[in-house]
């Protein structure tokens, strides 16, 4: 499979292009990009109905029985609950007369979760993702309001809220901070009643690299992480995207991650005014670097691909950086995140800012696989007196 082989099956949509959160290391607002100022506060009513309508030719073009949108920001729930019901009414009855069923998520501060929203939210099923920075401390050092004062209260609260009400449990997005602890921070998850982790590493670039009081510190944090989440033994625990993902991939298996795999993404991102870009955190390469004139006001999505920056978006599993090509762990980690691999001097040929961290996680878990597995085959060759290959309960 190539970049052009790859099929969109997803549109994340940024429907409001504000925040009520300041979060120091937001790709959208504070790392350099400003043309969020020049956005339409909430997606305009023809956006949608362009968008819907592009959604619908591209799957009867490639056959698709399924899509999905993820209501995406600034932070979404700003868009107002008539503007969800708008568009999950209208996409429900177009997609479906045309034998397409829709699915919708959301990614959301928390803020302003409500037993409103969550009665709506059900009402559209619409699963929801939280971001939550573990402890207090570690997530009030980052994510504050426009004041400057810290969230932690509010978003843990509302969170609680949310796992009470809604009827698919949220899940949680923590961005990394080495100088945690990562036994506290597994802790507060479990405190959470938190099912499912999202693992975000800070966004950097080669030329802005991240904050790290050592070369390895995210892989040392991982890795110990990891070992606290493989050995709890627990039957209702935290499932972590990351974890579960290079487990996989290590066994073979390769869905199409985001940051991860050999598959590539299978995603655009529609701007509140129709503008159609790849990544988001690809903001953090320039002021405008992913404003490329395209609009589904006037662009089939068929024809997106054919865009040089998306065609090394779509396409960067097959145009590694030089010194990925060789690399034993390469059908893990793919080269990572796009955006992590950017310097001014080199475009996207350099390793990925979090290389020797993803590398040594990769190497920690195929070693603690394969520990694994010969320990249970061992025992159970000699209790049932033949060989099963079983993979521990944490993996």
């Amino acid at each position: 499979m190539n970049a052009d082989q790859l099929i969109c099956r997803a549109l994340v949509l940024k429907v409001a292009s504000r925040c009520n959160l300041n979060c120091s290391y937001c790709y959208v607002y504070n790392q350099g990009d400003r043309t969020y100022r020049f956005q339409p506060v909430v997606m305009t009513q023809s956006v949608q109905s362009s968008l819907l309508n592009r959604v619908e030719e591209y799957c009867l073009e490639y056959n698709l029985t399924s899509f999905s949108f993820i209501f995406h920001g600034g932070e979404p729930l700003l868009a107002g609950a008539d503007f969800f019901k708008a568009f999950v009414r209208n996409a429900n009855r177009q997609l479906m007369n045309s034998k397409i069923h829709p699915y919708f998520f959301m990614q959301t501060n928390g803020t302003l979760l409500s037993e409103d929203w969550c009665q709506l939210l059900n009402e559209l099923n619409i699963s929801v993702g939280i971001s939550i920075d573990g402890d207090p401390q570690t997530h009030d050092k980052h994510r504050v309001d426009h004041a400057g004062r810290g969230s932690y209260a509010l978003v843990s609260r509302k969170t609680k809220l949310a796992m009470h009400l809604l009827r698919n449990r949220p899940g949680i997005i923590t961005v990394i901070d080495p100088l945690t602890n990562p036994s506290e921070v597994y802790a507060h998850w479990k405190l959470l009643s938190a099912l499912a982790v999202g693992l975000q590493l800070p966004y950097a670039t080669n030329d802005v690299p991240p904050s790290r009081p050592s070369l390895s510190a995210y892989g040392d944090w991982l890795i110990k992480l990891f070992d606290i989440w493989f050995e709890d033994q627990a039957l209702e625990k935290p499932s972590i995207g990351l974890f579960r993902q290079m487990i996989e991939l290590i066994l073979g298996i390769d869905h199409g991650w985001e940051h991860l795999g050999q598959q590539g993404p299978a995603y655009f991102v529609i701007e509140t005014d129709g503008g159609i870009e790849p990544n988001g955190s690809l903001k953090l390469c320039g002021d405008g670097f992913t404003k490329l004139g395209l609009n589904v006001l006037d662009t089939p999505l068929k024809d997106v691909s054919k865009n040089g920056l998306f065609e090394q978006f779509l396409g960067n599993r097959y145009a590694l950086p030089t010194v990925c090509q060789q690399c034993s762990v390469v059908s893990v980690c793919g080269g990572g995140l796009l955006a992590n691999r950017y310097s001014q001097h080199n475009g996207f040929n350099n390793s990925s800012v979090y290389c020797q961290d993803l590398y040594r996680l990769i190497q920690h878990i195929n070693w603690r696989l394969k520990d694994s597995l010969a320990t249970k085959t061992k025992y159970s060759s000699n209790r049932n007196h033949e060989t099963q290959l079983q993979i521990s309960p944490a993996a």
